[in-house]
This record gives C-alpha cells, sequence and structure tokens, in this order.
C-alpha cells in the first residue's frame, strides 16, 4: 500500500479523535451552560420568594408571618438552611438532618449544619432577610436534585459510551486478528496453490525427460512456460502491499491470455464446460499491471468454476465501452448464483461457500482492483440455480484514480 495511504488513514483517525474531543468538551460545555442558566434562576426564584415574606412581614395589617417556615423552608425541594443575624441556624431541610426547626439539636449536629452552610455560601451568597430596616437572619441554599443530576449527567453520559467504546474496540480488534489470521493462512494456500500447477507440471516433465532424454527439444519449451509462470506469481506475491507498477496494457490481449490459459486445464468431470470470450474492438490500451490484473481474472474464473460444482456450463469474459471514460469486464458463470442473504458477504475476506474454501480469491481480486487500479468490481447479479455476473469497470483515460 503506497505512503499516501497510510498518511490518509493515520490522518483520518486523527480527525475523527480531534472530532470526538471537540463533541465532548462542546457537550460539557452547552450542560454547564445549562446549568447556570438553572441556577441563576433558581436564585431569582429564592430571591423573589424572600422579597415577598419581606414585604409581609413588614406590612404591619399582616400578623402571621409563620407562613416563610410552610410555603418556603418546608415545600423547598432543594437543601436550605435558615439562621439568625449571628448565622447560628434554626430552621432547616433537604439536608439529611431531620426537623425543620431547630429542637434540641446537639453541638455535633449544628457543627454540621455549619458545615453545610459554608458549602452552601460557595455556590449561592446567602440572602438576607430584613425587618424594620433590621437583618433577622439569613437564607443559606444549595443546589436542587435537578441540578446536581445534571451537573454530573455529561460525565455519566461520557463514561457509558467510552465503556462502549472500550467494548467495540476490543470487539473490533478481535474481529481484525480472526480477519487478519484468516487473511495469512488463505494467503499461505494460495500461494501453495499457485505453486502448485507449474511445480506439478515440472515434475512430471522431469520425470519424462528421465524416462526419454532424446525428448529434450519438446520438453524445454514446455518448461520455460512453466517457469515463465512460477515468475508470474512471484511478481504478484511481490507486489502486494506495495505499490505496483502501472503501464499501458492492450485489455483485450490481457483477457485473451488469461482465456487461452484456462482453456488447457478448465476440469471437464461431470459435464462439458466451455469459456468464452466476447471482447469489444473499441476497448483498446488502458493503464493496469499485467500480472495483477490478470490474477482478478483468474479468481473469478476459478470461482466460477466452483460455482458449477463440476456439473459442466459455461463462462462468459466480456469486455466494452461503458462511456467515455470507462470500460467494463464481465464474468458471467451458469453456475448455482448466490443467494441475496450472502451477496453483501462475497468480497469479504475468510467468507467462502465451499467446505474447503478459505475465501480470499474475491476479497484479493477487490483489493488489486479498487486499491491499485482505482478501478470497481461488484456483483452485477446472480440467480439461484442460473448463475453469477461479475462486473469491473477501469479508467480508460489513462488516468488512474
Amino acid at each position: 500500500m503506497s505512503k499516501n495511504v497510510y498518511r490518509f488513514k493515520g490522518n483520518f483517525k486523527s480527525f475523527l479523535f480531534a472530532l470526538a474531543l471537540i463533541i465532548t468538551f462542546g457537550f460539557l460545555y452547552y450542560t454547564q451552560l445549562l446549568v447556570q442558566d438553572l441556577q441563576e434562576q433558581s436564585r431569582e426564584f429564592q430571591n423573589l420568594k424572600l422579597g415577598l415574606f419581606e414585604q409581609n412581614i413588614n406590612n404591619d395589617e399582616i400578623g402571621d408571618i409563620n407562613f416563610f417556615f410552610r410555603e418556603i423552608i418546608q415545600k423547598a425541594d432543594y437543601p436550605i438552611i435558615v439562621t439568625d443575624a449571628n448565622k447560628n441556624p434554626h430552621s432547616w431541610t433537604n439536608i439529611g438532618i431531620e426537623n425543620t426547626r431547630r429542637l434540641g439539636a446537639n453541638s455535633d449536629t449544628l457543627a454540621l449544619i455549619k458545615s453545610y452552610i459554608t458549602e452552601f455560601e460557595q455556590v449561592n451568597p446567602p440572602i438576607p432577610i430584613s425587618y424594620a430596616g433590621s437583618v433577622l437572619g439569613y437564607c443559606y441554599y444549595g443546589e436542587s436534585s435537578i441540578i446536581r443530576k445534571l451537573r454530573w449527567l455529561p460525565y455519566i453520559e461520557i463514561l457509558v459510551v467510552g465503556m462502549f467504546i472500550l467494548i467495540g474496540y476490543a470487539g473490533f480488534n478481535s474481529i481484525k486478528k480472526s480477519e487478519e489470521q484468516s487473511i495469512w493462512v488463505g494467503m499461505a494456500k494460495e500461494t501453495a496453490h499457485q505453486l502448485g500447477t507449474p511445480l506439478s507440471s515440472q515434475m512430471g516433465w522431469l520425470e519424462y525427460l528421465k524416462s526419454a532424454p532424446d525428448e529434450t527439444e519438446r520438453v524445454i519449451p514446455e518448461l520455460e512456460k512453466d517457469l515463465y509462470r512460477l515468475q508470474i506469481i512471484t511478481n504478484r506475491f511481490s507486489q502486494i502491499g506495495s505499490l505496483p507498477d502501472m503501464k499501458p496494457e492492450n485489455l483485450r490481449d490481457v483477457l485473451g491470455e488469461s482465456v487461452q490459459y484456462f482453456k488447457k486445464r478448465i476440469p471437464q468431470k461431470n459435464g462439458n464446460t466451455k469459456i468464452l470470450s466476447e471482447q469489444s474492438e473499441d476497448v483498446t490500451v488502458i493503464q493496469m499491471n499485467r500480472d495483477l490484473f490478470s490474477w482478478v481474472i483468474e479468481n473469478l474464473v476459478k470461482n466460477a468454476l466452483d460455482a458449477m460444482e463440476n456439473k459442466g456450463g459455461t463462462i462468459n469474459i466480456s469486455s466494452g465501452k461503458l462511456n467515455d471514460n470507462e470500460v467494463y469486464i464481465d464474468v458471467s458463470d451458469s453456475g448455482k448464483g448466490i443467494n441475496s442473504k450472502t451477496r453483501k458477504d462475497v468480497f469479504k475476506p475468510g467468507f467462502s461457500t465451499k467446505k474447503r474454501g478459505w475465501g480470499l480469491g474475491l476479497s484479493l481480486a477487490k483489493r488489486i482492483v479498487e486499491d491499485y487500479h482505482g478501478g470497481k468490481i461488484f456483483l452485477k447479479e446472480s440467480q439461484p440455480g442460473v448463475g453469477s455476473t461479475f462486473r469491473i469497470i477501469l479508467n480508460s483515460n489513462g488516468s488512474i484514480g
């Protein structure tokens, strides 16, 4: 893979991390603004109630001032402590200590209440209670339960989201490791499979030469073909993981070479298998890596042969112009087809419908087409019992994008 791709992935991860931080701090900031607004409203409401209380106790026509303790102290939904002018507490509620009036509170209880007074004073300034121009006492109050919950809410949400992220990350790593292991196993099997055919052929020709030394002139060209095949395989594997060289190639020649290669090696068990080629003359030279792209065609043809399950059938490789800038290559078969449930998984590493398959061919083809050639590969159509068509789209204007 090119350095630009790695750089892009690194920058994208950094962008996502920065975006997550911005969202997190933005959420915290917004929540704190809401808390501050609620605190300000609470102060205003408390000042209003105490203002009304002062108006009533300073009104000579009203004799009952006990409503302050009934309506303001006892019905408050937030912690509140009322003191005298010397800041000695005489009424309280919602602080975890019973009684809203001082009824013989011991020294320990009073010390605890005074500590609450100090705490409340840091949250909200005390409100003086006045009568006839003199301060009778002070009203200390803390945050309501709603404000406290709102203050902790973003931290709780961040903690929960963080836990889900950690669980998701651990699960993703586990899946990734399993996928990587599957890919390595599949690559090892693919290597053995790729090398097996030419090596077996060479061993056969070597045994033939031992029994018929005078057939050297006939055998040497065949050995050269197998050696050339081994060279191609070596080039393919050496280019996986790096940016391959792209050259102008005649698409019809590349496809024709693949067709001829398979025509001599198609299994004919339990039926007659044909491979056909329909190449448009409009498609000529495009940018590609010949060794890697022929590997894609081979994998698609092998996939088609597996789909026919040794029952025989037809494989058709066709190409043509899709538009002024793109060409298409279709590989169709008359095999068993792919059901709708598994279509989305056909290109995933490790996915295979074969009992002994390792699910690497199509995922490898997808990487070669999309990552290395800047094209597209997808399952164009498939019907169970009828067959499937895979389509490749490449740029025809000489650029890789």
